[in-house]
């Protein structure tokens, strides 16, 4: 605790400061507040860079986050919502959410693309992760659902299998990676790998599907819903991984 007492120090000072201005300023305030927050609860959650393997990007191990939850993801850049950090970032149920604090995007404003890996345990036999991306601040946006045996594309309207589908035996209690992606190109296109992304063929997808309708791509950033599982790490990408399909 002892290193962050300057950081205190000055951070208490920047949000005096800030105090006499209104508007946006008033955001950033919050922003302050709730670093200092973090840091007065011996909240920690590090992250690290991602250099060309195979795209630079950004790491977040939630293995090593510790203290509230809330406070420590803040530190990491999420808003969070009935999480825990217990080896890991656990959610019991569709309540249970992060989402990105500022855009994360690995592709241009006119035709979206957002790319992840996710490492994580699903902790019960109906376990779900939703992966939304890119997501509005509603939590709405193009969906994969992951379940034990199966990857999903998520609309209002349910859950379907991608055309070419993604399957695996049960991976209930077992840690699983998975690489994904998802393009706006006249719907989304969807697809992935099992497996880091830093050792997929980047031109042959083994789950995809494109042109799927439907979603509201008005977000730029990247939302996870956690239901019984485990989420261990997550790294996202600032530039796309695949090369193959309706790619611009």
């Amino acid at each position: 605790m002892k290193k962050y007492i300057p950081m205190l120090f000055v951070l208490l000072g920047l949000i005096v400061n800030c105090a006499e201005f209104q508007g946006k300023d008033e955001d950033n305030n919050e922003e302050l507040q709730a670093i200092l927050l973090a840091l007065s609860n011996n909240a920690v959650c590090p992250t690290s860079a991602v250099s060309a393997a195979p795209t630079n990007g950004t790491r977040f191990d939630f293995t090593q986050c510790s203290g509230p939850a809330s406070a420590a993801l803040k530190l990491a850049g999420f808003t969070a919502n009935e999480v825990q950090l217990i080896g890991g970032l656990v959610g019991s149920g569709n309540n249970s959410t992060i989402i990105t604090d500022a855009s994360r995007l690995s592709g241009s404003a006119t035709e979206k693309k957002a790319t992840i890996q996710i490492t994580y345990v699903m902790n019960a036999s109906d376990s779900t992760i939703d992966v939304i991306m890119p997501s509005n601040t509603s939590l709405s946006g193009a969906t994969f659902q992951i379940t034990t045996t199966e990857l999903k594309k998520k609309l209002l309207n349910g859950t379907s299998a991608l055309a070419k589908p993604g399957l695996w035996a049960s991976s209930q209690g077992t840690e699983k990676t998975l690489c994904l992606e998802i393009h706006n190109e006249n719907g989304a296109h969807m697809f992935g790998w099992n497996g880091p992304c830093a050792s997929v063929n980047r031109g042959t997808y083994e789950f995809d599907e494109e042109s799927v309708t439907g979603f509201d791509f008005s977000g730029d950033r990247i939302a996870l819903r956690i239901n019984k599982a485990t989420v261990r790490s997550i790294n996202i990408y600032n530039a796309n991984i695949g090369t193959a399909g309706n790619i611009r």
